[in-house]
């Protein structure tokens, strides 16, 4: 159990070191590094990256020359006054121009849990209040040089258990609900649907399900620039 956690924790220090080199970046490497690999750590199953250094706040070990950067934390206010929900899953990184880059982040959560806020615009909410369904999505707008945090807020609200989605080539998240609800007495709506969340939206969106897509637990999603067709996943 210890071995695997040092390797996911390798791996997730990784993708946010990298965060720079992906899509989110406005000015793209000309080259890909390479990383040597050794026959002992293909042997050892060794991360080619090297041994992890502990971290001296006890947050985060990473390989050496790898740091992190907190950008948002759970139970924070955020700019719109509404707090950071938790469990927070798959997302997205989009450029919307300016020197600003969007990272919209989903919000696995489901019933029990509460939305924690009162709000309007929520696709649902629990029967006898207007509190919303805790799932949805927040977005961070971020630096595209520095990533430093600008300003994060709700940008849709009163869904299940968004787990993971896809962006879309033409600057949006497709947030997707991996839970079929249907007749739930606590709440008013059917569940299972994926919403599409613009990136440059500065507020909660209106809360459309995409109902060509289907009803069912879904996962991810992609879009074919070429075609405009999007493949799904369950």
């Amino acid at each position: 159990m210890d071995q695997r956690r040092r390797h996911f924790l390798a791996a997730t220090g990784t993708a946010f070191a990298g965060l720079a080199l992906t899509s989110c970046a406005t000015k793209k490497p000309t080259e890909r590094p390479v990383l040597p690999l050794t026959e002992s750590s293909r042997n050892a199953g060794e991360s080619v990256l090297g041994p992890l250094q502990p971290d001296p706040n006890g947050l985060l070990d990473l390989p050496r020359g790898f740091s992190y950067k907190i950008l948002s934390k759970h139970d924070e206010t955020m700019d719109d006054g509404f707090l950071v929900p938790d469990a927070a899953d798959g997302m997205g990184c989009i450029d919307i121009g300016g020197g600003e880059i969007a990272l919209v982040r989903n919000h696995e959560l489901t019933p029990p849990n509460t939305g924690g806020d009162v709000m309007g615009r929520a696709f649902d909410t629990f029967r006898g209040s207007d509190t919303p369904l805790p799932g949805g999505t927040t977005t961070m707008v971020l630096d595209a040089r520095s990533l430093n945090l600008k300003r994060q807020y709700r940008s849709l609200s009163g869904t299940i258990r968004n787990c993971s989605g896809g962006t879309t080539p033409w600057g949006s998240w497709l947030t997707c609900e991996e839970a079929v609800v249907t007749n739930e007495p606590r709440i008013h709506q059917d569940h299972g649907w994926v919403f599409e969340v613009p990136a440059r939206a500065e507020e909660m969106i209106e809360p459309i399900p995409l109902k060509a897509m289907g009803r069912f637990n879904h996962e991810a999603a992609a879009v074919d620039p070429r075609t405009g067709i999007v493949y799904l996943t369950e």
